[in-house]
């Protein structure tokens, strides 16, 4: 695997491991090939000193010589740490203003602070990590439910890379069958056998992946349901009905909600933030009014599932520019009152009975899901990155036409969109990725990760 050129062997990197609020005990990390010297610099630690066997060391600023702290220190050689370089953890005292002369003496004995995401990003140039994998340690910091924590669980274990990886080395060995073909036409004027079936195939299993990712971005990003309608339509009732308490102030005067309430909740395993918005009319509003109008057609225009609440005792038209947005999901309230109401492809729902609460709880989650029915298996592989699904899709359609070509164009052109997808897939582990992407990805992470 191609990786970007490896640090200079003066650079060591330290940077705080852990939160940066106080605690009983914070993480000082340092990495490079003289993070042991610059650990010597501020403790009396022995030569050698032993891997991964803790020893206590007080520590003392280089240059001034002021005692600052008492450290648990562990050394793990290189390659055998997580960033393939020689790294010297220093457990000290979590007190911000410690762990901040401990850094500054620290980058006076010749290191330097790290950049966000930089450990991982040495730990991917020195072949510990492959790229989904670092992806996937963000992931597991800012994981918000069970869910989205297995799915970067999974990620980080490897089985996006394995599955991943199959479909590229599945490809390469259909490419060399189809060289071997045009290295030697006597044997196999034809090419390989099943050519265009099993390029198909293989496009297909980039297609079923990519299928996961309407789940997996929701799990790792959120995703944002507004409640819309028009004044009294039961919205505020819906929202506190799916919280299960009462958040937003429900009563019968038109006008009730005047700005957008926000509340999380967790639905199907996926971060929901739910936002309750003023009634939409054309006439009749007041100056304070029309403004909770503005802020909740701002609303609908950032939702993730735009939710239109129709009040099935009084059935009012939305206003013209509503009615010309798309994606709404339809929820017809207020059915205990006018139960003979409907409303073809609407949500029917009580929120004062609870009545089709669950069935909307279900309609959301489908929705959210882009329509992919949920899984039963704890171990499924689910793409949650834009990146990895870009690359699927891509892959997708260089197989795909790899196996229209093979009916009816030379193999050379079909050997061409069969490397091209295996590339394609590759990038997705950080085979032949550039140093912008590079750039990219890691500059997302947190400082000391």
């Amino acid at each position: 695997m191609d990786h970007a050129p490896l640090p200079s062997p003066d650079d060591c990197i330290a940077a705080l491991a852990t939160g940066a609020a106080p605690a009983g005990v914070a993480i000082v990390r340092l990495s490079g090939a003289r993070a042991m010297g610059i650990a010597r610099r501020l403790a009396r630690l022995p030569d050698p000193m032993p891997a991964r066997k803790a020893l206590l060391a007080r520590l003392h600023h280089p240059v001034s010589g002021a005692a600052l702290d008492e450290a648990v220190t562990l050394y793990f050689q290189a390659p055998a740490s997580f960033t393939g370089e020689d790294v010297v953890e220093l457990q000290c005292h979590g007190g911000l203003l410690n762990v901040e002369q401990v850094l500054a003496a620290i980058c006076a004995a010749g290191a330097r602070l790290a950049e966000p995401g930089e450990f991982s990003r040495r730990a991917f140039v020195h072949g510990r990590l492959t790229l989904e994998r670092a992806e996937a340690l963000a992931d597991l910091v800012t994981a918000e439910t069970d869910a989205a924590l297995q799915a970067a669980r999974s990620q980080l274990r490897g089985e996006v890379g394995k599955v991943v990886e199959a479909i590229a080395s599945e490809a390469l060995e259909l490419r060399a069958e189809v060289e071997a073909a045009l290295d030697f036409p006597d044997e196999a004027s034809e090419g390989p056998g099943s050519l265009a079936p099993r390029a198909a195939g293989l496009a297909g299993r980039c297609e079923e992946l990519l299928a996961t990712h309407g789940r997996g971005r929701a799990l790792r990003e959120g995703v944002r349901v507004v409640f819309a309608g028009a004044p009294n339509a039961g919205k505020s009732s819906l929202f506190n009905a799916l919280l299960g308490e009462d958040r937003a102030i429900v009563d019968h005067e038109a006008g009730t909600t005047r700005d957008a309430l926000e509340a999380r909740f967790e639905l199907d395993g996926i971060p929901v933030v739910l936002v309750d918005t003023a009634g939409l009319r054309e006439e009749g509003a007041g100056r304070v009014e029309l403004r909770g109008i503005e802020r909740a057609r701002a609303e609908i225009g950032r939702a993730s599932v735009p939710v239109w609440v129709i009040d099935a005792s009084c059935p009012v038209a939305p206003p013209l520019a509503e009615r010309e947005g798309e994606g709404w999901l339809e929820v017809l309230n207020k059915v205990d009152l006018a139960a003979s109401f409907d409303r073809a492809g609407a949500v029917r729902v009580s929120a004062r009975t609870g009545v089709g609460v669950e069935e909307l709880r279900a309609a959301l989650a489908l929705r959210i899901r882009g329509g992919e029915p949920k899984s039963a298996g704890q171990c499924e592989v689910v793409i949650t990155h834009r990146r990895h699904a870009e690359l699927l899709g891509e892959a997708a359609r260089a197989f795909a036409r790899a196996a229209r070509n093979a009916v009816e164009q030379p193999l050379e052109i079909v050997a061409y969109d069969l490397a091209e997808g295996a590339r394609a897939v590759e990038r997705i582990v950080g085979s032949g990725v550039d140093d912008a992407l590079l750039d990219t990805i890691f500059s997302r992470f947190c400082i000391g990760k």
